[in-house]
């Protein structure tokens, strides 16, 4: 009773913040805060009592078909953790109630492990045909044990969240910035780096949500010529674990936007800690809003995807030494490449098990055998939430920092997420390809939809450890690397069972 009286309370906080809050809420930096917190008391709410209803039905087989998975494994090659594993099974208690989690949390640490080791091994054992097969079997299993997991306990939480009426929508799962900067501040950093204005001066700085790895501000601007009236600020976070640099994308942005593609203008690249805290560029603020989050889209804009199509089949033409990246550099396989560099970072980073996330790299893995594609410059990340929309006009692709000489069905892969919601997929394609698009597998632009939400993984888990070990005391941080996997995970279970892996 007391647990079914903390998910009740947790969700009533979850529908004020909706109902009461958030409409009062003035900025955007506030209301995306807002709605990420609202998320994560719904699945804290969902953990206490869905969770245990689900687990009661799911935990009795997934226990027996671990048992028997680590029967049936071949001893000889898996000698050394078979014991261990063993204890490790027998000594997980049966819980009840909301200590559930704990127990649903230790099996499925138990499967990641297994499917990690399985994965290791696949095609490099020596053990012969009967190993091969009992390996394939263990990963195919473990995966779609974990798929069924995850989808009924969704499927719960969402009756659950209908029935008690705080039917929250998924939230973008973006970090907004962290705080927002002074602008005398700002006015006096300008005022020395641009010694020739002595009446430039920042009127407003205003932190914008939505930026996944870097903190974003609009900054208005007066008294200077050489710098427009409206500027956009992309700043590092100071972290232990940490992807791009903001000085990774400064160059190839000058050199994009020589090239007349729809990029913001760069102004300026402080590489170096400042007054302002980490590095950051400034270039300039362009027209237009997002039309979508990580998780999808919110505006359908089939006329600003046609231009997409057109301005990718244009970077995909140019030659790699005129953004700076070394025809050479390219590996055999760039897209195993990164699929390899993602899992490393998963592993490494990863506080949360989930074997169907283990599993989901090994199939990917397995899928690149049947050979290589093209070599071009990928932007990377371009998704809904990387572009500027305006009345259905691109006016912008954002965030340049994964710009790489790699297989162009990244960024086909990672389009194709977000563009079937709208509009058939052969068009945008047919558009590409008129446009002079360079040819690309159906196959490998499968595959890399699933690589867009592996590199998901990869954002969420080093999220976690931030947070964990007081790297950042930053809410989003938190709230990200708690909700950021759940969502990812039902969106590579998604797609596996599309791609028929599970």
């Amino acid at each position: 009773m007391a647990e079914e009286s903390s998910a009740r309370l947790l969700r009533a906080i979850a529908e004020e913040l909706a109902q009461r809050l958030m409409p009062e809420l003035s900025s955007g930096d506030a209301r995306e805060r807002a709605a990420l917190a609202r998320l994560v008391l719904e699945h804290l709410a969902a953990d206490i009592d869905v969770l245990a209803v689900v687990a009661a039905q799911w935990i009795p087989a997934f226990r027996a078909a671990l048992e028997e998975v680590l029967q049936t494994l071949p001893p000889a090659l898996f000698a050394e953790q078979l014991q261990s594993w063993r204890a490790d099974l027998a000594g997980i208690p049966i819980e009840y109630g909301a200590a559930r989690e704990r127990e649903v949390r230790a099996l499925r640490t138990i499967a990641a492990a297994l499917v990690r080791r399985a994965t290791d091994l696949a095609g490099n054992h020596g053990g012969g045909p009967a190993a091969d097969a009992a390996i394939t079997q263990t990963l195919g299993r473990l995966g779609a044990l974990d798929h069924q997991w995850l989808t009924r306990y969704d499927a719960a939480r969402q009756q659950k969240n209908v029935s008690s009426g705080t039917s929250a929508g998924p939230a973008s799962r973006q970090d907004a910035s962290a705080a927002q900067l002074d602008p005398a501040l700002v006015t006096r950093y300008l005022r020395r780096r641009f010694p020739g204005a002595p009446h430039l001066a920042a009127s407003a700085v205003v932190p914008i949500p939505g930026g996944r790895s870097k903190k974003t501000f609009f900054i208005s601007l007066t008294g200077s010529a050489t710098l427009p009236t409206e500027v956009v600020m992309r700043q590092d976070y100071a972290l232990r674990y940490e992807g791009t640099k903001v000085r990774d994308e400064y160059t190839p942005l000058v050199k994009l936007a020589a090239l007349g593609l729809a990029v913001p203008r760069p102004l300026l690249l402080e590489a170096e800690d400042s007054e302002l805290g980490p590095p950051f560029i400034l270039v300039e603020r362009l027209r237009g809003t997002p039309p979508g989050s990580y998780f999808g889209m919110r505006t359908p804009c089939p006329g600003a995807f046609a231009e997409l199509a057109r301005l990718l089949a244009q970077l995909h033409r140019v030659p790699p030494g005129e953004l700076g990246l070394s025809a050479g550099a390219a590996p055999a396989d760039s897209l195993l490449q990164l699929i390899e560099t993602y899992q490393a970072k998963w592993r490494e980073n990863a506080t949360i098990a989930s074997p169907l996330i283990d599993y989901a790299y090994a199939w990917a893995r397995g899928e690149c055998v049947e050979g290589a594609g093209t070599a071009a410059a990928v932007h990377g990340d371009a998704g809904p939430y990387n572009l500027l929309v305006e009345g259905d006009h691109l006016t912008a692709v954002l965030d340049w920092e994964f710009l790489h000489l790699g297989d162009p069905a990244v960024d086909l892969g990672l389009v194709r997420v977000y563009a079937e919601e709208f509009m058939q997929w052969e068009e945008f394609m047919r558009l590409y390809r008129a446009a002079g698009g360079v040819p690309v597998a159906e196959r490998r632009v499968r595959l890399a939809m699933l690589v867009n939400f592996l590199k998901g993984t990869t954002l969420v888990a080093t999220s976690a450890p931030n947070f964990e070990e007081n790297w950042t005391r930053e809410f989003v941080k938190g709230a990200n690397s708690f909700t950021g996997q759940r969502l990812i995970e039902l969106r590579i279970a998604g797609l596996l069972q599309r791609f028929g892996a599970v």
